[in-house]
C-alpha cells in the first residue's frame, strides 16, 4: 500500500513541475508582451481598442498581397514583378500591366497570351515603355533598365487568370504571371461608394529594401514598434512590407497582438542594388504600392521605418469634417500627389519617445520627396500624372530620422517652432496615446 502512496505522490509532483514550467513559459510571454504594450489599468477606449480583438468580420484584406510578388525569370535577360489586369471601360477587351527590369542594352521581343480559365488560351498585343524615370539613352553605369510590359486583347473572353511571355531571342518556355484585378474607379462618388466595397482610409507600404537595418534606427526595436504605432494612432492599420524577411522576428509577435495587419511581401530584386540605383528600385516600389492599393484604400504613402507622417487631423473612414481627407478635397480630383515638408531629425536612441527628439538639421535632404498618395483616379492616370501640389506646413509634415553625427554649417534646429499651435497640440496628444502602449 505504502508503494502505490508513493508512486500516486511522484506523479502528482512530476504533474506540479510540469504545469509550473507552463505558467512560467506563460508568464515570460506576458512579460515580454507589456514590456511594449502596457495597457493593464487603462481606461483609454482608444487605446485599447487598438490591442488584439479580431472577430472573422475583421480579417485583413487579401487583395493587397494576392497574388503574391516575386521577381521570376523571363527570358535570358529579363525579370518580372508583379501583374495588374485592367478591364477597358468603352471599349471591349482589357491590358495586363507587368512590371520588369531587364539588363542594359539587351533586346525586348516577346509575345504574349493570356489565359481565361480552364485551358483556354488567347494570344495578346505586346507592346512595352520605358519606365518614366529612364532615360531614352542607354545609361551603361547601371546595370539594368525598367520596364512596362503590356499584353492587350481587344475583346471580351472574361477574367484572365494569368498573363504569359515568351521570349522570341531565346528557346524557353512561356512564364506564366498569375494577375491581380484592378477595378475602374467610377467618377461618381455616390456610385462608387454604392457599388464597391468600403475603402481602407490609407495604408503604408514599407520600404526595408532600401533601408539599411543595421542603422542606429533600424537596430532599435522601441523606435520601429513606434513607427507602426504612430501611424496606427493615426488610423492606418494596413502596412504593406517590401522585403518583409527583413522585419525582426520580436517586431513582428509584438504588433501580432494588436489590431495591425502586415502583409509581408518579398523583393528578391536580380540585380546588385548601389547608391546610384537605389532611387529606381524605389520607384519600382512605389509602382507596385500604387497599384496594389487601387480600389484597396482611399491614400496610400511609401515610407522606409525611419520616416514617419505628422498629418494635423487623423485618417477617418466616416466622412468627419475634421479629417484630412475631407481637408484635401478642395484640391482639384487631378491631383493625385501631394508632397509633405520633411525634416531630418537628429535621433537619439536614449529617448523613450520619437516625438521627444526635437533637433533637426536643415541641410539633410533625401534624394526622393515625400508623396502621399490619393487614390481616385483610374491606374493609368494614376502612373502618368506625376504632378504634385506642396501641403502647407499647416496641413501635415515628415519626420526622417538620422544621425546627426555631422551636423552642417547651418547647426540644428527645433522643428516644433514652425509649427502652429493646434497642429502642435494635435502632435502632442499623439505622442501621450503612444507613451501609453511603450
Amino acid at each position: 500500500m505504502r508503494k502505490y502512496q508513493q508512486l500516486v505522490l511522484l506523479l502528482i509532483s512530476c504533474l506540479s513541475v510540469g504545469i509550473l514550467l507552463m505558467y512560467k513559459t506563460e508568464n515570460n510571454r506576458l512579460k515580454y508582451v507589456l514590456k511594449y504594450v502596457n495597457f493593464f489599468g487603462r481606461s483609454d477606449v482608444a487605446v485599447l481598442r487598438r490591442l488584439e480583438n479580431r472577430t472573422k468580420e475583421d480579417l485583413p484584406q487579401v487583395a493587397l498581397w494576392r497574388p503574391m510578388p516575386v521577381w521570376q525569370v523571363i527570358g535570358d535577360s529579363f525579370h518580372a514583378y508583379s501583374a495588374y489586369w485592367m478591364r477597358k471601360e468603352l471599349v471591349a477587351g482589357g491590358e495586363a500591366h507587368v512590371l520588369v527590369v531587364g539588363k542594359q542594352g539587351a533586346v525586348v521581343d516577346f509575345r504574349c497570351s493570356l489565359a481565361f480559365g480552364g485551358t483556354r488560351t488567347v494570344q495578346g498585343k505586346f507592346r512595352f515603355q520605358l519606365d518614366g524615370k529612364e532615360s531614352v539613352v542607354n545609361d551603361f553605369s547601371t546595370n539594368f533598365t525598367s520596364y512596362h510590359f503590356f499584353c492587350q486583347v481587344s475583346r471580351d473572353f472574361g477574367q484572365p487568370e494569368s498573363v504569359s511571355f515568351t521570349d522570341i531571342t531565346s528557346i524557353k518556355s512561356p512564364v506564366k504571371l498569375r494577375l491581380h484585378h484592378l477595378k475602374r474607379a467610377s467618377g461618381n462618388t455616390d456610385v462608387k461608394a454604392a457599388t464597391m466595397p468600403a475603402r481602407l482610409p490609407a495604408t503604408v507600404c514599407v520600404d526595408l529594401v532600401g533601408f539599411n537595418m543595421t542603422s542606429r534606427f533600424g537596430r532599435s526595436e522601441n523606435a520601429l514598434i513606434q513607427f507602426f504605432l504612430i501611424h496606427q494612432a493615426l488610423g492606418i492599420e494596413h502596412f504593406l512590407v517590401y522585403n518583409f524577411d527583413e522585419l525582426p522576428e520580436n517586431i513582428i509577435r509584438v504588433l501580432d497582438r494588436t489590431n495591425i495587419h502586415l502583409y509581408g511581401l518579398p523583393f528578391n530584386f536580380p540585380f546588385q542594388q548601389s547608391n546610384e540605383t537605389a532611387r529606381r528600385v524605389r520607384e519600382i516600389i512605389h509602382t507596385d504600392c500604387l497599384l496594389r492599393n487601387v480600389n484597396q484604400a482611399s491614400f496610400t504613402i511609401l515610407l522606409q521605418p525611419n520616416e514617419v507622417f505628422y498629418p494635423n487631423s487623423r485618417f477617418a473612414a466616416e466622412r468627419s469634417q475634421s479629417s484630412l481627407q475631407q481637408q484635401l478635397r478642395h484640391f482639384s480630383a487631378d491631383t493625385a500627389r501631394f508632397e509633405l515638408a520633411t525634416f531630418s531629425v537628429c535621433f537619439d536612441e536614449e529617448k523613450k519617445l520619437l516625438l521627444d527628439n526635437i533637433q533637426y538639421d536643415p541641410e539633410r535632404k533625401a534624394s526622393y520627396k515625400m508623396l502621399l498618395q490619393r487614390l481616385e483616379l483610374p491606374p493609368t492616370q494614376l502612373l502618368a500624372n506625376t504632378a504634385h501640389v506642396e501641403l502647407s506646413l499647416s496641413t501635415g509634415l515628415a519626420h526622417r530620422y538620422v544621425d546627426c553625427s555631422n551636423v552642417g554649417a547651418d547647426g540644428l534646429h527645433d522643428w516644433r517652432n514652425g509649427v502652429r499651435a493646434d497642429f502642435m497640440e494635435h502632435i502632442n496628444t499623439l505622442r501621450n496615446e503612444v507613451d501609453l502602449l511603450i
